[in-house]
């Protein structure tokens, strides 16, 4: 079904060192995770200057405050984020708390059970029930698929599963990474998406986007490219009447934080040119069975 404007969506795996702790990268990347608070901030500013709503998907772990644990928050602040979620709920506009799971259990893989991921939804329901918050949105770890009748169970209605880039259907791991530089280099143009209905009733809505770290080979890729990128998925979105999702990881933006929050006020304002003319609207995942029912 056309929609005569487009929409504009942002979601943010907010995870710290919950992200990669099944990799072994905890000390090596420690940096970027004690940076994500800095640049959390700087966004909650962005989104404050251009009043745009964003789906903060927060692993339930980061809910938490140790509880009975002797947990100093200083000196754990990589794996706890209590303050990050206060933060976030105090500003306006009111931004979506959305579950990343509750440890970034890997739900597509082959070790996760049907009751571990049973387990892991709930921890997430009982730690935001902690700040009154009702999940509605989940956002799959590494966007790996797995479980989603337990979602349905919990009360979830939207999800963000798989992306729907041309590079991700290249079997080949590697290959796939080169897929995905070379699409950042020659800055082709994101596909946008209208939600899917899947056959348990929820809203599957993937994301168009993924705004790259500047670590390792993506060090190469300008800032401006990641901006034109995002730019033409706007113009899309907007041509076909369809949702440009974007998403990223705020530790991330710690690889570059100056130059990546640059690029990110950017796209913000030129989305927030777009949505006073009329041409976009700002949404967050919870919209979605309102809008696309």
């Amino acid at each position: 079904m056309k929609r005569k404007k487009g929409f504009f969506m942002i979601s943010l795996d907010t995870e710290l060192a919950w992200g990669e702790s099944d990799l072994g990268r905890t000390e090596k990347h420690r940096k970027y995770y004690e940076g994500a608070r800095e640049c959390i901030d700087c966004l909650l500013l962005f989104f404050k200057k251009y009043n745009i709503r964003a789906t903060f998907a927060l692993v339930g772990h980061l809910m938490l405050d140790g509880g009975m644990e002797e947990v100093n928050i200083e000196e754990n602040s990589i794996w706890y984020g209590q303050d990050i979620l206060k933060k976030i709920i105090a500003i306006s506009p009111q931004h979506e708390i959305a579950s990343h799971s509750f440890s970034h259990r890997i739900f597509g893989a082959k070790g996760c059970t049907y009751e571990g991921a049973k387990t892991d939804i709930q921890k997430c329901v009982e730690a935001a029930k902690l700040h009154n918050l009702e999940l509605k949105s989940f956002v799959f770890p590494r966007n790996s698929e797995g479980y989603k009748e337990v979602l349905q169970e919990q009360g979830f209605k939207v999800y963000r599963g798989k992306g729907n880039e041309w590079y991700e259907k290249i079997r080949v791991r590697v290959l796939r990474k080169i897929g995905h530089i070379l699409d950042e280099f020659l800055v082709i143009a994101p596909n946008t998406s209208l939600p899917v209905r899947d056959e348990l009733g929820l809203y599957n809505i993937p994301g168009n986007m993924l705004y790259l770290s500047r670590d390792g080979l993506r060090r190469l890729i300008p800032i401006s490219s990641r901006v034109k990128k995002a730019k033409k998925g706007i113009d899309k979105a907007i041509e076909r009447g369809e949702v440009f999702h974007l998403w990223f990881h705020p530790c991330n933006l710690a690889t570059d934080q100056e130059n990546l929050l640059r690029g990110i006020d950017e796209v913000l304002c030129y989305a927030r040119e777009k949505i006073d003319q009329k041409q976009m609207t700002n949404i967050v995942m919870s919209d979605i069975p309102r809008l696309f029912a």
